[in-house]
């Protein structure tokens, strides 16, 4: 008896403890995996899509040397390498390229997906729906359409300051970090959701290579004198990704927004209309805003905007009729001013004030006009508060929003306050000038 005990004991205990041991028999190593930072993807020639992957270059360990690595990109401090690859679905592209790349191709750190223009304009469902089943591909991966073919646009991935790829894709890319020119929800999880929402718009970054500054080719000035006292100055904001007035650094803008119409693009945002966007969602990142000067509207001021409301906007359905009203707080620090007025005094201070609200209004109703009357796009996610006015799912789904969103009206209620004026009290003014 006490035998057969001891027999069972010694089968017992390996049986419950060998099942809870765990096993690295699937294990990968990080050194054996290919790291693709950013898809692109166009269409193809024969109804399928061409697939471009830029993939971060390995590093070299403290014990290796720099030939172990890659004798020639490494000396010329390439951080990517690009390629491409025709499938009918990234799973088929991915499955092809293993053939050429020696390490594991992994999504798992992917930081952005590129859709080219022509692409998006044809519509981008088949491609989001197989990327959504893709179970290294996170939600959280940054939704990016360019101007022109992806395919040329990854080869313009070329950082100058950032020696770490996966940290120049979060920087460029963390609303945070640039401000409201870009759309502050513009992830893969948001875009998904916009998408199958009827009658949303969803919104992406809007970005674009630029070969003049790769080339060197750009030309900021003709060489000849525009010093015209006449002349207005011109607004940054006013510019979109691909033709922003600049030289050097990275050949690649990321300035306003993509907006889709269901799964097709429907157009693009500049810098000014992103940030008004960003305010009327409630989403606005404290950022460098640019008015006209009340003294002199040839002139421009800058304020550091920030946002004292996050729920901004309520909406409301009778009957037919939707009435939407926007209610919003904004708060600045004025930053910069080439006028001699004197912006502290409370006079100036209330005109100022009241040329912003204004300003600010303006820049709203012709956003809020462009999208709900002429692209028919709900970007601001009117539809979400309205739906609940429906006592059934399958009525708001028979309601057609999409077909009542030119019908809507709204109001703006947009207040503006001056917090501070900077780290001098006044303008400067010139010693000969001064008086008591």
């Amino acid at each position: 008896m006490k035998l057969m005990r001891r027999i069972i004991h010694c089968l017992l205990i390996p049986a419950i403890c060998i099942p809870m041991l765990t096993g690295c028999w699937d294990r990968l190593d990080p050194e054996n995996m290919a790291f693709i930072m950013a898809i692109g993807v166009d269409t193809g020639p024969k109804n399928d899509y061409i697939y471009t992957f830029a993939v971060a270059m390995p590093k070299a360990s403290s014990g290796a040397t720099a030939s172990s690595v890659s004798g020639s990109d490494q000396s010329s401090n390439k951080v990517v390498t690009i390629f491409s690859e025709e499938g009918a679905n990234l799973s088929a592209a991915l499955l092809t390229s293993q053939s050429f790349v020696a390490r594991r191709l992994t999504l798992i750190h992917s930081k952005a997906l590129v859709l080219g223009e022509e692409l998006a304009r044809q519509g981008i469902l088949p491609v989001v729906g197989e990327v959504v089943r893709n179970t290294e591909f996170r939600r959280n991966v940054n939704i990016l359409t360019t101007k022109g073919r992806a395919q040329e646009y990854m080869h313009y991935i070329k950082p100058k300051m950032e020696n770490d790829i996966n940290l120049w894709f979060e920087l460029e890319l963390d609303p945070h970090n640039i401000g409201a020119i870009t759309p502050k929800q513009a992830r893969f999880h948001d875009f998904i959701l916009d998408m199958e929402q009827p009658g949303n718009g969803a919104t992406s970054i809007l970005t674009a290579a630029r070969p003049d500054i790769d080339k060197g080719s750009e030309n900021l000035h003709d060489g000849e004198s525009a010093n015209n006292s006449n002349t207005s100055q011109p607004m940054a904001s006013e510019h979109k990704a691909g033709d922003l007035p600049r030289a050097g650094e990275v050949p690649i803008d990321f300035f306003g927004a993509a907006v889709y119409k269901g799964q097709k693009l429907r157009g693009f945002l500049n810098g000014m209309e992103t940030k008004t966007l960003n305010m009327l969602r409630g989403q606005f990142e404290k950022t460098v805003w640019e008015f006209r000067d009340p003294s002199d509207p040839k002139l421009n001021i800058s304020i550091n905007m920030g946002t004292l409301t996050n729920k901004v906007m309520h909406a409301q359905r009778f009957d037919d009729h939707i009435q939407i009203t926007f209610n919003i707080t904004m708060e600045g620090d004025l930053l910069g001013s080439v006028s001699d007025v004197d912006y502290t005094q409370s006079e100036n201070t209330k005109k100022l004030e009241t040329s912003i609200e204004e300003q600010l209004k303006e820049r709203a109703s012709k956003l809020l006009n462009k999208m709900l009357y002429k692209w028919e796009v709900d970007c601001f996610h009117i539809g979400n508060q309205i739906r609940g006015s429906f006592p059934t799912l399958q009525d708001w789904y028979a309601y057609k929003w999409r077909d009542h969103i030119h019908t809507a009206k709204y109001d703006l209620n947009i207040q503006f306050k001056m917090r501070t004026y900077g780290d001098q009290v006044g303008p400067v003014i010139e010693g000969d000038q001064m008086t008591e």
